[in-house]
């Protein structure tokens, strides 16, 4: 298995170098390594020190460097180059990844650095702007081979050598017809392996896997990977292929999504990262711990309801937290294969009955076991028989609790197009909380003469 670089010594080296005031061995260090690596590395600099290095590499090298870069860096980077500079950089680029580097810049930038550029380039990235930056009319490339039907194996080859396209455009060719339309696609390996005369519609697979410019990019993500794509053809409504999404893309897509929903699943802003400072990350945490917090005081208010049982009946005081903290792990448990199983469509919301039977079934079975658990536990630990019956029963209600609210909340903030891993986890630890405290006092409320 390959191992990712540790960028470290190579950064110590990178630092020692211009602490020396050697920007050109700094900058040859930086130059050897894979553009990702020297990305990370850059992103560790200072602004005047990341201009320095950058602005001493060569052309292609700086182009696939700056694609890399984080978005910080990418815009510190960008205000220090001309409209010129800028441009030069981004005609070596494919034109969506020039595309996600000029949408986060000022207008007024934009607009002089695609005057700039050589005008094919500029159009080819002015259309992809356009389009959402989380759709797959973003994401696509618009650089793609097509091929007429009517062609043969060997003319193929021949009008690929004529091309030399890029690398990352050649996992497929899409074969058209006489009005451009995508009726097939062809693999670089059959095309290779086909005699030189069979013609391309017959070596063609028909059946061809498609997205259009306004699908989102999490359903470009399921359709690559449940296909086994390299790449996904994006057409118009004429079915005109205008553009396609690459497999490095799409990684970049899941890391994204997966990284944003853990976020929101614990209400974390979604660029928080280990280096921030104590105070911004403190700062920015505030908001959703402040949302959480009327939460924390409808639990506290549902046990002041029962005040005068706990007064008679001390003993349930320690099965509070056992009842409701169980509950909230079930229940996160639940929401987070709820929550994973919406996000690659293997749920839908009108499906969400079957997912809740299964789920409430889980929850009766657990329920059973730790509720016979709880409750032998408070019979042997109290020697009360009842208050064993009554934890056990809490317990019960509480997982099975937690197994609905785990499916019923996720689907219902999907029903009204809210993403179900913003606030699904605040709510769900609501209900076990609420559910346990009211399950336990509730029954100790009502069979208290058996429990003093």
């Amino acid at each position: 298995m390959t191992k990712i670089l540790d960028i470290r010594p190579a950064l110590d080296d990178v630092r020692a170098a211009l602490d020396a005031g050697s920007i050109d061995q700094a900058t040859l260090l930086v130059a050897s390594l894979h553009p990702a690596d020297a990305a990370a590395i850059l992103d560790e600099l200072e602004s005047d020190e990341l201009y320095e290095v950058f602005a001493r590499l060569n052309l292609e090298h700086g182009a696939d460097v700056l694609i890399e870069l984080d978005t910080d860096s990418q815009v510190e980077l960008a205000e220090t180059l001309t409209s010129d500079q800028l441009s030069d950089l981004l005609e070596q680029m494919e034109p969506d990844d020039a595309a996600d580097v000029l949408v986060e810049l000022e207008p007024a930038q934009i607009a002089a650095t695609l005057a700039a550029m050589d005008p094919e380039d500029s159009d080819d990235v002015r259309q992809l702007m356009e389009h959402d930056e989380e759709s797959a009319g973003g994401l696509m490339t618009s650089h793609v081979v097509t091929l007429r039907d009517r062609l043969n194996a060997q003319q193929a080859i021949d009008l690929l050598r004529g091309l030399q396209p890029e690398d990352e455009s050649v996992y497929y060719l899409y074969v058209v017809d006489a009005n451009d339309g995508l009726v097939g696609v062809v693999s670089l390996r059959s095309l290779v392996m086909a005699p030189a005369q069979t013609l391309l519609s017959e070596i063609m697979d028909r059946n061809v896997i498609t997205a259009s410019v306004e699908t989102d990019q999490e359903e470009c993500a399921r359709l690559l990977a449940r296909y086994d794509l390299l790449a996904l053809p994006v057409v118009d409504a004429q079915r005109r292929i205008v553009g396609a999404v690459t497999a490095d893309d799409i990684i970049d897509v899941i890391e994204e999504e997966a990284t944003e929903d853990m976020y929101r699943l614990a209400n974390l802003p979604q660029d928080e990262d280990v280096e921030d400072s104590l105070f911004r990350s403190s700062r920015r945490r505030l908001f959703w711990l402040f949302i959480n917090l009327p939460t924390a005081i409808l639990a506290a208010w549902v046990v002041s309801q029962f005040d005068g049982t706990v007064e008679k009946v001390t003993a349930l005081v320690p099965f509070m937290p056992i009842i409701a903290g169980m509950g909230g792990n079930a229940g996160i448990q639940t929401l987070t294969l709820i929550v994973r199983s919406i996000a690659l469509g293997e749920v839908a919301t009108g499906q969400g009955f079957r997912a809740l039977g299964r789920e409430v079934g889980i929850g009766a079975i657990n329920g059973v076991a730790f509720g016979s658990a709880i409750g032998l536990l408070g019979w042997l630990w109290q020697g009360k028989p009842m208050l064993g019956v009554v934890a056990g029963c809490a317990m019960l209600l509480n997982l099975v609790s937690a197994a609905i609210a785990g499916t019923v909340v996720p689907l219902t903030l999907k029903l009204f197009r809210v993403d179900p891993a913003l606030a699904s986890g605040v709510i769900v630890t609501t209900v076990t909380d609420v559910t346990g405290y009211s399950c336990l006092l509730g029954l100790a409320t009502i069979l208290i003469r058996y429990l003093i």
